[in-house]
């Protein structure tokens, strides 16, 4: 039996309350994802998977509990952790600039992360045959269909190579071509760079195609 690979993110009895403790969004969750795996947290509309994400990410705070990224307390130093992952947030492309044609979105994200020359050439050509976006790079992203804007956030979200990807809810409102597209490149990522993948779905034929499974209610 093959023991099983470390832990890389770590949620341990989280809580996060809304409207001054008057809204239980997140009531004492647990969970660990290991390297290399790809974990989806289940459960419908309002049950806290994107509290839970913005936890991890570093973009909210908790309001007890522990969250570890990588070794690092997020509750503790959020801004520690951004670095080492890519987050893509709920919506249709909601981290992108509409104004911005694709090239320039994934240009201005290049320039955000500092990713250094040589490995941005050779990722984004990568993402861009993979998202098969590479004739669109000069179509503002507010041109885009639902689907286009998803693959187009999701290069913007990988362009610095980030070993951990924290995806809340990614083929929400999308196409079934470009969802089936999307799950390709994830599982890619997860098969030939051993990325560790935690994303939000609501859709229970995308849980299947996870590693491990956790299931939210109210």
């Amino acid at each position: 039996m093959t023991a099983e690979r470390p832990a890389l993110v770590r949620v341990e009895d989280l809580h996060k309350s809304y409207a001054r403790g008057r809204i239980k969004a997140v009531d004492g969750v647990s969970f660990n994802v290991h390297t290399g795996r790809v974990y989806g947290l289940i459960g419908p509309d309002g049950s806290g998977k994107t509290s839970v994400l913005q936890v991890l990410a570093g973009v909210l705070s908790a309001d007890s509990g522990r969250a570890e990224v990588a070794g690092i307390d997020v509750t503790r130093r959020p801004e520690a952790v951004k670095p080492l992952i890519g987050y893509m947030p709920q919506g249709l492309g909601l981290n992108l600039y509409d104004t911005l044609s694709v090239g320039e979105n994934i240009e201005f994200f290049r320039a955000l992360r500092q990713v250094p020359d040589e490995r941005y050439r050779q990722n984004v050509e990568r993402l861009l045959a993979m998202t098969r976006l590479a004739p669109f790079l000069d179509r503002p992203a507010g041109k885009l269909s639902g689907g286009m804007r998803q693959k187009l956030a999701l290069i913007c979200t990988l362009i610095h190579l980030p070993d951990i990807l924290l995806l809340d809810e990614p083929t929400t409102g999308v196409d079934p071509i470009s969802r089936r597209d999307f799950w390709t490149i994830i599982q890619d990522l997860v098969a030939t760079r051993g990325v560790t993948v935690l994303l939000t779905t609501s859709y229970m034929d995308e849980a299947e195609r996870c590693t491990y499974v956790g299931l939210m209610d109210r």
